[in-house]
């Protein structure tokens, strides 16, 4: 049967994202390369129109194979993940997925929004094994979430950008920092020797020079680093050049993940789910109460974020950020061998938090 965009539109029974199934005679590996090398012109029609779409039916059930998809699609996936995020390589040009406890929402944003000469134009997802109850990943329009944001909020960050901090350690230690709590106490981040694949420091501020990055380094005596820069709020779409949201990340901000515990704790209803964001809150509290105490203290978070002149970005800024993502988003319930392609500039994702194990894999474009 041949595939346009009416078929699209058929399949298309989700806000947010639309469906590609296998047909019942036609489910093994070798029918999707088939499919994905007749079709890849109006795939990636789909993606652009779209925004996101998701791969369903396929016997696909290892990295390898998601790799092969991702190839067959992107010739140019990335080999290397500049991030600061908790991941594993298992293939060339794969990685797990956040490696952040089950317990944990991971909240909306784009990928490597805080870096846009980094920032991959899609992101792929691939789970061979569900949870056994949650692990939802919000797929979020961030048109939709510009458009619904307050028109005070929306009018400031349209004059201005976000100035983005990040402390990387050196060595491996663990900091009273609420993104890296992890029951029972804190886990560390990851050094930047990892982050950059190297240890010589003049190739870390050469890597970001030459990726565009206009960044600030502080290296610390201890040879720990704290860099900074800038990153656009609102910026045009590269292909459609709608202006779009940029995904910017909740967790940068001292209080994005208790606000981001809150909503999940409305929408899950479960006991775990709001002792978490009470556990959440309570750290908050105290790393504030802390830093009012302790001169400086602040400096050595391991995310933070200002507007550019300064000024703070208040928490009812990052509340109503939350909840646009939260009212501009389709929970994806994984089945197994799924994949998910994203639009990066268009659509966000996140995770809810989940029971049991649950493997999903990832890959850039």
């Amino acid at each position: 049967m041949k595939f346009n965009q009416d078929d699209i539109k058929q399949k298309r029974s989700h806000q947010n994202f639309s469906l590609i199934s296998a047909q019942k005679d036609a489910t093994d590996f070798n029918s999707l390369l088939d499919y994905l090398n007749n079709y890849q012109h109006e795939l990636k029609s789909a993606i652009t129109n779209y925004g996101a779409i998701v791969i369903r039916g396929y016997q696909v059930e290892t990295p390898e194979q998601f790799q092969q998809v991702g190839l067959s699609l992107f010739p140019n996936l990335q080999n290397q993940y500049p991030g600061g995020a908790p991941r594993q390589k298992v293939a060339e040009y794969v990685w797990t997925a956040s490696e952040l406890p089950s317990y944990l929402p991971i909240s909306g944003h784009t990928e490597l929004s805080y870096s846009p000469s980094d920032k991959p134009t899609h992101i792929l997802f691939f789970c061979p094994q569900v949870a056994a109850s949650g692990g939802e990943t919000p797929v979020i329009d961030m048109k939709s979430v510009l458009s619904d944001l307050p028109a005070r909020l929306k009018h400031r960050c349209s004059q201005t950008c976000l100035a983005i901090k990040l402390f990387w350690v050196s060595t491996q230690k663990r900091l009273f920092d609420v993104r890296l709590w992890k029951w029972p106490w804190f886990r560390s981040p990851k050094p930047w020797q990892a982050v950059f694949n190297t240890e010589d420091r003049d190739v870390v501020e050469t890597k970001c020079h030459n990726a565009g990055r206009q960044v600030e380094f502080e290296w610390l005596t201890n040879g720990d680093l704290i860099a900074s820069y800038s990153m656009p709020i609102i910026s045009p779409h590269p292909t459609t050049k709608e202006m779009v949201w940029t995904g910017w990340f909740p967790r940068f901000h001292i209080w994005g993940c208790c606000i981001e515990a809150w909503f999940v704790s409305k929408y899950q209803g479960k006991f775990r789910s709001w002792l978490v964001f009470f556990i959440l809150f309570l750290i908050t509290f105290v790393q504030i109460c802390l830093e009012k105490l302790i001169p400086g203290c602040r400096k050595y978070r391991v995310l933070d974020v200002t507007f550019e002149d300064g000024s703070s970005l208040s928490v009812w800024d990052v509340y109503h950020i939350v909840k646009s993502y939260w009212q501009n988003s389709e929970l994806l319930s994984w089945q197994e061998g799924d994949i998910l392609i994203l639009d990066n500039y268009r659509m966000g994702h996140g995770r809810l938090p989940f029971t049991g194990k649950r493997r999903v894999y990832t890959a850039f474009a």
